[in-house]
Formats: C-alpha cells, structure tokens, sequence
C-alpha cells in the first residue's frame, strides 16, 4: 500500500458522516424521566458534540434516592468498523464500562451490547444492553438493562 492510499483511507475514516451529523441532531438540553425498578425519577441531560463533531459527550444530573447521581458518558460512530461505541463513569462507582451497538429498523434504532461491572451485587462482566429508539427529531426514549447472576440464573 503506498502512502497515498493510506493516508487516502485515514482521512475517509476521520471523516465526520451521517451517523455524526444525526448524533449533533441529539445535542441540547434533555429532560429526563426514569423508571428504575418500578421508582420514577426525573434528572436531566446536556449532551454536546467535540472533536470537530466526532464524538458526542453527555452530562447527566439526577437525585437518586437522596443521593445526587453525576454521570459522563461519551457516543461515538467508528466508520472503520461501522459501529457505534458508548462509554460512560459516574460518581456512584470508579470503573468505566464501554459497549459497541449496531443499527436497526432502518436506523430507527440503535442496540448497544456489552458487559459491566455490579459493584453492589459484587459481580464482574454483566451482561448488559441498552436501546436507543428514535420517535422524532426531537424525542428518544432510551433504554438500559443489565442481566446479573450467574450464567446459568441468566438461562
């Protein structure tokens, strides 16, 4: 490969596309209603885009249970491998867990799989999976599960 071509490929994967263009789409300041086993909570959310508009960064506030919650999350679209990457860390813990999701439904909807840590039920790699679906431009509803116990529990 000449270094032409490679810096040809470089440049088409640093390229910003239409997964980032939609990701900028999502960029504001959210309201945000949860239900977490059967409890309704409410917080709220300001997501932005940085790196030229690469990567799209969250910021999410709530009370959880007394408790104030701060999370970060970052959301990405890795044209080389033509997934979506999610990383997030909030106060509640001191790890970092990170998941790649695909398209679906024409795009309607991304699904996000990995694993996390359960610090609390003192598990490590739970399964987990979370579902981005998009109603409109200007309303999401997004969903998160994870799936502890054992592997042959989780059967």
């Amino acid at each position: 490969m000449t270094e032409q071509e490679m810096m040809a490929n470089w440049m088409r994967n640093a390229t910003p596309g239409e997964q980032h263009a939609r990701m900028a789409k999502e960029c504001g300041e959210w309201e945000v209603t949860m239900i977490e086993r059967g409890k309704p909570m409410t917080g709220s959310a300001v997501t932005e885009m940085i790196l030229d508009g690469r990567i799209q960064v969250q910021h999410f506030k709530m009370d959880y249970e007394g408790m104030p919650f701060v999370g970060f999350g970052m959301t990405g679209y890795d044209n080389f491998t033509q997934r979506y990457w999610f990383t997030w860390n909030d106060n509640m813990s001191t790890g970092l867990y990170s998941m790649w999701g695909k398209e679906q439904d024409g795009g309607k909807r991304i699904v996000f799989d990995g694993a996390m840590n359960s610090p609390g039920l003192n598990q490590r790699d739970v399964p987990c999976r979370h579902v981005y679906t998009f109603i409109n431009d200007e309303e999401y509803t997004y969903e998160a599960w994870n799936f502890p116990g054992t592997p042959e529990e989780r059967r």
